[in-house]
């Protein structure tokens, strides 16, 4: 046990259910070596005993990695009360549902750096600081497992405007958000800002 006080929203529990009941992850398919180009075989094994696809040829190993992406939660003082902005989703999947401004991390992207691009993309604003709010598995898209780094942001400046795969940009009340929302993991990270905004 640890000795200091750490604030329970930030406990995680090892061995329990997904937090969205699913069992398994869509894996992508594998079928040639991304070096030499060799058909891949399913014989490779890790130390949990898993089968990964693996080239005969170069050795490769495929590994099924989870694909990170970053969200954010942009909030505003409406009539002395919190707003959080969100966008609505242009293309599929989820397509004409509401989400935090969001997106997958490029290769060799920091964290900070990939949230600024993702909205100024969607939402047209200068993001220039953040906080890590928490991190949230994504178990129901289709393309991928992923896993969502979610920040407040702290400083950022512009007139919000859709942009990139975002049709429409919208400020909500934190306690009337649109019934619409298209992802189990961004409802997570709002009932954080909730619990955080409460104190």
């Amino acid at each position: 046990m640890t000795p200091f006080p750490l604030p329970g929203r930030f406990v995680q529990r090892a061995g329990e259910p997904h937090p969205d009941g699913t069992v398994a992850f869509r894996r992508p398919e594998y079928r040639y070596c991304p070096l030499c180009a060799t058909p891949l075989e399913d014989r490779g094994t890790d130390h949990n005993d898993e089968v990964h696809p693996t080239c005969p040829k170069c050795g490769y190993t495929a590994y099924y990695n989870p694909a990170p992406a970053v969200g954010a939660v942009i909030l505003r003082e409406a009539n002395g009360a919190p707003e959080i902005l969100l966008v609505r989703r242009r293309f599929a999947p989820k397509r004409g549902l509401w989400s935090l401004p969001s997106g997958f991390m490029d290769f060799g992207e920091r964290q900070i750096d990939a949230l600024a691009r993702e909205v100024a993309e969607e939402t047209g604003l200068t993001l220039t600081s953040a906080s890590l709010l928490s991190v949230e598995d994504a178990s129901e898209d289709p393309r991928t497992h992923a896993l969502l780094i979610a920040f407040i942001a702290h400083e950022w400046s512009g007139e919000p405007r859709p942009g990139d795969d975002a049709s429409e940009i919208g400020w909500f009340s934190i306690d009337a958000l649109p019934p619409d929302m298209a992802w189990k993991n961004h409802t997570r990270v709002l009932a954080a800002v909730r619990e955080v905004l409460a104190g």
